[in-house]
C-alpha cells in the first residue's frame, strides 16, 4: 500500500517535471525573442545618435541584405521614420525619436529580466523535483527488491 502511494507520487512529479520543461521552453522562446528585440532596438539607439552627427550629403553604405550594400548620401536629418509596430511607421522629430526607442529598449531590457527571473525559478524548481522523483524512485527501487 505505501509503495502505491510513492509510485503515486512519484508520476505527479514527472507529471510536474513536463509541465515545467514546457514552461521553460516558452520561457526560453521569450527569451530569444527578447534578445532579437534589444539587439535591434540597440542597433537602432546606436545609429539614430551616430547619425545625428552627420552632415547633410554625406556619402552611406545602406545595406540591402544578403551582405550587398548601395551607395547613399544623407538627407535632411531633422525627422526619422520609426516603426511604432503592425508594421506601422510614422515620423518622428530625430529627439523624440531617439527617445522613443530608449524606452522601448528600457522595457524590453525590464522584460527580459522578468522572463530570465521566471525561467531562473522554474529551472530551480525542476531541480528539486528532479531531486525528489530521484530519492522517490530509488525509495521504489529498494522495497522491490527486499520483496524478491
Amino acid at each position: 500500500m505505501a509503495s502505491q502511494s510513492k509510485e503515486d507520487q512519484l508520476r505527479r512529479i514527472l507529471y510536474e517535471l513536463q509541465l515545467m520543461e514546457g514552461t521553460a521552453q516558452v520561457l526560453q522562446q521569450r527569451l530569444q525573442i527578447l534578445t532579437s528585440a534589444q539587439a535591434e532596438l540597440s542597433l537602432s539607439q546606436q545609429s539614430i545618435n551616430d547619425m545625428k552627427e552627420l552632415k547633410p550629403d554625406t556619402p552611406l553604405l545602406v545595406p540591402v541584405g544578403g551582405g550587398a550594400f548601395i551607395h547613399a548620401k544623407t538627407g535632411s536629418l531633422d525627422k526619422v521614420i520609426v516603426g511604432v509596430g503592425a508594421n506601422v511607421s510614422i515620423e518622428m522629430e530625430l529627439p523624440k525619436a531617439l527617445d522613443d526607442v530608449n524606452k522601448r529598449l528600457e522595457e524590453v531590457e525590464k522584460t527580459l529580466a522578468s522572463v530570465e527571473e521566471q525561467l531562473g525559478q522554474v529551472l530551480a524548481q525542476m531541480q528539486s523535483h528532479q531531486e525528489a522523483g530521484n530519492r522517490l524512485s530509488a525509495k521504489l527501487q529498494g522495497e522491490a527488491a527486499r520483496v524478491r
